[in-house]
């Protein structure tokens, strides 16, 4: 009997025992794993387990030392920050993550923050509720016609954004050091040919790299200080993208004029310096999320770690365990 674990699932696993029996598969166990305060598994919880998928949670290095028959860690993300994919695959096993599957979504959010910081709607709304009407409030508002949208990084969510941007007649700029500028002309986008010439020219910055050496903290107090004073901030991407003390300072000193986030660096409690700025919108990490999004996560993540278990190659492998073996 194989077994299958799942760390942090925000639903009964009734709809993946149900794939399993339209499968015809009945030597698979599925069961919650319990974890600790840092969301990790705790000690001995997966000891007799095949494989594991991961909706909220964390897999270091120790969770693969304790754990050597683990066949396959599934994350549900794009990104896989959360695991030592270097230790998963000393241990052989697979790393798998469910790319593309919210790019949609979470591109609709991006666009939805963008229109937010020009229209000043969640703004406005706070307004009202704490009883004053006054249309003028705050900072002036602008066409983002003919305005200027830079990227950072071009992958499947900012190629789903670019028509919509474009669509309320933003022209595109992108920092992406892979892309040609022959490759972003297919989009109609200029390419930036360093970060700080998009942060400088850039009316609106929205980010859409992964959590890297290289993008962590890649918004901080000198990048902040190229922008425009009428420029705003988007991220969808990571909250260690941002160096939020010093987002914060530059909202609060008019260096730029206002964000928008869907992501801080901790999640675990609400202690950011961005929580209470009038000129700052927050969303609880819920770009990604649609019915038709979250059902698609749950199901690519546990067909992942089922096919890994069953000794296939997973459709959405990270890692490469069999180099090493």
């Amino acid at each position: 009997m194989h077994r299958i674990g799942f760390l942090k699932s925000a639903l009964p696993l009734d709809g993946e025992r149900a794939l399993l029996s339209a499968r015809g598969v009945d030597d698979v166990e599925l069961f919650d794993v319990p974890a600790d305060q840092d969301r990790v598994p705790l000690s001995g919880a997966l000891t007799d387990a095949d494989g594991l998928v991961i909706e909220w949670g964390e897999a270091p290095a120790s969770l693969f030392q304790e754990n050597p028959q683990l066949k396959c860690v599934s994350d549900m993300y794009i990104g896989y920050d959360n695991i030592d994919v270097e230790a998963a695959t000393e241990n052989g096993t697979w790393v798998t993550n469910v790319p593309g599957y919210c790019s949609y979504d979470v591109a609709l959010h991006t666009l939805g923050l963008i229109v937010d910081l020009y229209r000043k709607i969640s703004f406005r709304d706070r307004l009202v509720r704490s009883g004053k009407w006054d249309d003028t409030a705050g900072y002036p508002v602008w066409r983002p016609s003919g305005q200027i949208a830079g990227l950072i990084y071009f992958g499947s969510i900012a190629k789903e954004l670019v028509p919509m941007l474009q669509g309320i007649g933003m022209k595109v700029l992108v920092y992406a050091p892979t892309k040609t500028k022959e490759y972003l002309a297919r989009w109609d986008c200029e390419k930036a040919e360093t970060v700080d010439g998009l942060f400088s020219a850039s009316d609106v910055v929205s980010l859409h790299c992964p959590l890297t050496p290289e993008t962590t903290n890649i918004v901080n107090s000198k990048t902040l200080a190229l922008m425009k004073p009428s420029a705003f901030l988007v991220n969808t991407a990571r909250g260690g993208c941002v160096n939020e003390d010093a987002l914060a300072a530059a909202l609060h000193s008019g260096t730029i004029q206002a964000a928008a986030v869907d992501v801080l660096r901790d999640e675990t409690k609400l202690s950011s310096a961005l929580i209470g700025l009038s000129n700052c919108t927050i969303t609880p990490h819920a770009a990604y999320l649609s019915m038709n999004s979250y059902q698609e996560l749950r199901k690519r993540a546990f067909l992942n770690c089922l096919a890994a278990v069953m000794g296939e190659v997973p459709a959405d492998p990270v890692n490469d365990p069999r180099a090493v073996f």
